[in-house]
């Protein structure tokens, strides 16, 4: 008789291990609350004073463009505000010059596009 209600013990543990645990198993996480898509990110608007010191400090650190002083503007880009269009002003010696002006404003980091006012002499 004892080794009949150990027997039924254990087999009633057993039934009650794999029941847990197979009802453990069946049972589903808690749903995780709804989160919104996060917005598209906004490009911050360039700063166009600050682009066009650059072009500026590139154009001076040029030492056949540094005398002749030329004035640099910057406005933003009406189709992308992350980009800076720039505008430069000023009387230079020869066309290579005003060419040389150009190019390296082209270079300066947020330059969308060049409009090159410089007057040559020759």
């Amino acid at each position: 008789m004892k080794k009949v209600c150990l027997l039924v013990t254990l087999l009633g543990a057993a039934l009650l291990s794999t029941a847990c645990s197979s009802t453990a198993e069946k049972v589903a996480a808690p749903a995780a609350p709804a989160v919104k898509p996060a917005a598209p990110a906004v490009k911050p608007a360039a700063d166009a004073v600050a682009v066009a010191n650059h072009v500026k400090k590139a154009l001076d650190a040029d030492p056949t463009l540094k005398p002749f002083d030329l004035q640099v503007k910057g406005a933003n880009d009406k189709k992308d505000p992350t980009k800076v269009d720039v505008t430069i002003v000023g009387v230079v010696e020869i066309g290579e010059q005003m060419a040389q002006a150009g190019m390296i404003a082209e270079q300066v980091k947020g330059v969308q596009f060049v409009i090159n006012n410089i007057e040559p002499k020759n």
